[in-house]
């Protein structure tokens, strides 16, 4: 959208720019201003609420320069990109002011604190495929954490997937060229829509082009090193990312010094639908992190750790050697609380060292960054002391290599940087007074530069001896002598003659000019003299920045382990053991989240015991059945979250856990409409069924909760015992399956256990004791649930004459079984024993509907023999004795009447 003001020069420079940049708002620098024409006027005042004018007919808005960072994260928030465009001449009236971008800031390439979320990473990511193989790799600037990974071409789909959900990147840089050879990766994308997306020049990805940027960052000859393949599309990859952030950030990227190489089998794959389910790292209500794992772990103290935990929360370990090394920190804190104690007290004035470096690195770190940095150093030399009375695992401490040259930087940080320093470097005020002496003679000329002048004219009286000498200044000669004529013959030779006039001469001196060349100095060249100290300050700790990223990624991970030791140490959580027989055993295993919301003592702790082992005599299937609300939901989720929170290293909620690592964990409860999608209720629940069907193994762990509910009960019914019979007979896999079909209580296979959520049935009342007991639930209570929700006992009465009629029609085709009118039974006679007015509804039901004999053996079915006593057993033999006689006159006497 042009206008005729387009015509102007000022607008020629502004539209040649913006054509530099089109997938960029461009910040458009005039005098005190960032202004925004044209379309982006109209897209940025909507966006931000800013106010719209027109100049010449030309849409336009603005900000100050000095709000503007605030509004450039708000675009960033909103998936935005923003070209900063500077002015790089003094204006001159008449001449048209020269301009250019400095800058590229967008979600995948901000550095600085203003436009970055603390505790989140925020990685651009790319993707690159050659006819075998497909390569993904990520970076993240802000820190210069570097990662690849590649895989098999047929195994495209679902690997990016799962590597999207995983590291979940604010922004993708993709060529052309790979979205048309890439037709599934579109289809992945459409799952983000928040992901910023870049499209890079196929000449960006070219693989001579890309070696030569790789070496130029990493200042190698050899790639080997950096742990790329030849010949793969790998170093199309990361050399595209190196090359697109060193042109937006117009900086080398001297703080990204490796890459590393990880295979997706290294971890515990989960998708985006587990990942969900069990809400990992926010909760399926509002989508924060209020109520998920993330927050029952997170004791982190600094930035980089609560990052680092959010890593390794999606990325759990498979190999125990792994998962060990973390267990043996988080035991010898978890033992030493002392020690904890004093090294969470520490951590709390660590700052953000990754980020801090990286801006140092980039040029970008201002002074009260370099503040930050000292106050981290002061704590990391610190840690060691710690170790007087237990020497700490390794890895976990800055080496004693290192403290020498942290020492020297904690130093010079210490020595130079003012304390109450600006953020912005023009405003000075950077330099402590005694780092330079140069330095600090400017600032004595500055802030003395009068007296100076009268010490010197009082000198030269002296000297002289003539005692009327003045000392005056004007703009032509600046500071000079004046002797009048009757002192002329008194003048020394070091008086330089400037001018003549009638009544006096007026000269300088060589100690005069070197004075009114400090005061010049001093009044012009202080604070860029300071931003020159400052500059080679910044470039000394630039020199250390492979170390000061080594020792942050040990804080970091240090961080993260005692988090694991502090939140078992408040929540009484136990030590996992590690087996290899396929087995997974847990003892009181606990919900990590849901018992701490709950009242001291209330949560109901529960055992479980499987194995996928082919020799194991365990089962491996536990078919999972109990009323509505009686606690199935969560003893499936925690058993995958006690296998999930122990791979990732860290204690487990449980008396006692022994397990055998898995390579995926499923995770199939409940399920919503994808309207963007066009898929129902039940079309996502097959999909995500269908997918754990196809990728489970026998490592995995399957979690399926009411399978089939989102259609008609009988092909419900159908489906979930064709994939319970799959995932027993074929995937072999640990499975927990909850269900509400009662009928698949049938189900008999010697690896296949029946549980169920145990219900205290008393006159008047029904109590959920959310305690897993072996068995089968003959009865859902979903008309005593909704009861408890508080609908009108109208409508539960209702709902009490409509399950008779469909108990009747059931009745009358062969499928009917005795589990109906169980259920029937149970829950009639649940919601109408408070009411003792109430019709019992559930007598009239069930004898229409069933014999005795059948309603008495699902009875027995649904029958725990450990937990009655002797008594109530010979009651309930009697009780079932009466009604079979009962039932037997009845029949003999309807047979008398047909007859007759």
């Amino acid at each position: 959208m042009r206008s005729l003001a387009s015509d102007t020069p000022l607008m020629r420079q502004y539209h040649a720019i913006r054509a530099q940049h089109p997938d960029a708002v461009l910040f458009f620098r005039l005098g005190d201003f960032y202004e925004m024409f044209d379309s982006d006027a109209l897209h940025v005042s909507t966006l931000l609420g800013l106010t719209l004018t027109k100049r010449n007919g030309t849409p336009m808005c603005g900000v100050p320069v000095h709000t503007a960072r605030t509004h450039i994260a708000r675009l960033l928030k909103h998936g935005k990109k923003v070209a900063l465009c500077e002015q790089v001449s003094h204006p001159v009236p008449g001449e048209l002011t020269q301009r250019k971008v400095i800058e590229i800031i967008s979600p995948g390439t901000a550095v600085e604190d203003d436009f970055l979320s603390q505790g989140f990473s925020q990685y651009l990511a790319t993707v690159c495929a050659s006819d075998a193989t497909v390569a993904f790799s990520y970076l993240e600037v802000s820190t210069g954490a570097f990662f690849i990974t590649s895989f098999p071409r047929a195994e495209a789909a679902d690997a990016l997937q799962k590597e999207f959900g995983r590291v979940q990147p604010s922004e993708v840089l993709l060529s052309a060229s790979v979205l048309r050879s890439l037709p599934e990766l579109a289809a992945i994308l459409s799952l983000y829509p928040r992901l910023v997306r870049t499209t890079g020049a196929d000449a960006l990805f070219n693989p001579e082009h890309t070696k030569n940027r790789l070496h130029h960052c990493f200042r190698t000859r050899n790639l080997d090193c950096l742990t790329l393949l030849p010949h793969s599309p790998d170093l199309a990859a990361a050399g595209a990312l190196i090359a697109y952030l060193e042109e937006t950030t117009r900086h080398p990227l001297s703080h990204v010094s490796a890459i590393t190489r990880y295979h997706i089998h290294d971890f515990v794959e989960i998708d985006d639908a587990t990942r969900k389910n069990l809400e990992i790292l926010q909760n399926l209500h509002d989508s924060t992190h209020a109520h998920s794992l993330f927050e029952t772990l997170n004791y982190t103290h600094t930035a980089m750790g609560t990052r680092l935990l959010r890593y390794w929360l999606h990325h759990p370990l498979r190999s125990q050697e792994e998962i060990q090394k973390r267990l043996s920190a988080v035991v010898f804190f978890h033992h030493r609380p002392h020690i904890l104690k004093a090294l969470r007290a520490t951590l709390s004035c660590v700052r953000d060292v990754e980020r801090l470096v990286a801006r140092v690195a980039l040029e970008k770190a201002h002074g009260r960054d370099l503040l930050a940095l000292k106050e981290s150093l002061r704590a990391i030399l610190t840690f060691r002391s710690l170790e007087r009375e237990s020497p700490f695992p390794p890895d976990l401490l800055p080496s004693e290599g290192d403290t020498p040259v942290l020492q020297e930087l904690y130093g010079l940080l210490e020595q130079s940087i003012k304390e109450d320093c600006p953020v912005t470097l023009s405003d000075g005020n950077l330099i402590k007074r005694g780092f330079s002496a140069s330095l600090d003679e400017l600032h004595h000329v500055r802030d003395n530069a009068n007296e100076i002048l009268k010490q010197y004219l009082a000198e030269e009286r002296e000297r002289t001896g003539i005692g009327t000498l003045k000392m005056k200044y004007n703009r032509m000669l600046g500071h000079f002598l004046e002797v009048s004529k009757g002192h002329l013959s008194a003048v020394p030779a070091h008086f330089i003659r400037r001018r003549s006039l009638s009544n006096a001469d007026r000269f300088t001196t060589e100690q005069l000019s070197e004075l009114e060349a400090k005061l010049a100095r001093a009044r012009e060249g202080l604070v860029s003299f300071e931003q020159e100290l400052f500059a080679d300050i910044r470039r000394t700790v630039c020199s250390h920045t492979q170390l000061l990223r080594t020792n942050a990624a040990r804080v970091a991970q240090l961080d993260v382990l005692q988090s694991f030791a502090h939140a078992a140490l408040q929540h009484g959580w136990s030590q996992p053991v590690f087996i290899k027989d396929g087995a997974l055993r847990i003892t009181g295993g606990r919900h990590p989240v849901v018992e701490l919301h709950l009242p001291s003592g209330e949560f109901v702790p529960n055992d479980l015991t499987l194995s996928s082992s082919e020799h194991a005599v365990l089962p491996r299937f536990a078919l999972i059945t109990g009323p509505n609300m009686a606690g199935k939901s969560t003893f499936l989720r925690q058993t995958a979250l006690i296998c999930l929170i122990a791979q990732v290293g860290s204690f487990v909620p449980a008396e006692k856990a022994e397990l055998t690592p898995v390579d995926r964990i499923f995770c199939r409860v409940g399920a919503a409409d994808n309207l963007a999608r066009g898929e129902s209720t039940f079309l996502v629940e097959m999909s995500e069924t269908a997918h754990i069907l196809r990728a489970a193994t026998r490592d995995s762990l399957v979690i399926m909760d009411e399978v089939g509910r989102g259609t008609a009960t009988e092909d419900g019914l159908s489906i979930a015992q064709a994939v319970s019979e799959y995932l027993l007979h074929h995937v072999r896999a640990k499975t927990l399956f909850a269900t509400h079909y009662h009928e698949l209580s049938r189900l008999a296979h010697p690896r296949l256990e029946h549980l169920k959520l145990d219900v205290l049935e008393t006159d008047n009342t029904i109590v959920f004791l959310k305690k897993v007991t072996p068995g089968s639930c003959g009865s859902s209570y979903g008309i005593y649930v909704a009861r408890l929700a508080g609908l009108p006992e109208s409508v539960l009465a209702r709902a009490c004459e409509l399950l008779k009629q469909l108990q009747q029609r059931a009745g009358s085709a062969p499928r009917a079984s005795a589990a109906h009118a169980a259920d029937a039974v149970a829950q009639t006679e649940a919601v109408h024993a408070h009411k003792a007015a109430s019709e019992p509804c559930a007598q009239r039901v069930s004898a229409d509907l069933f014999t005795q004999e059948e309603l008495i053996g699902a009875e027995i079915a649904s029958l725990n023999p450990d937990a009655i006593t002797p008594l109530e057993a010979l009651t309930l033999i009697a009780r079932w004795k009466r009604s079979l006689r009962g039932s037997a006159t009845q029949q003999s006497s309807a047979m008398t009447k047909r007859k007759g």
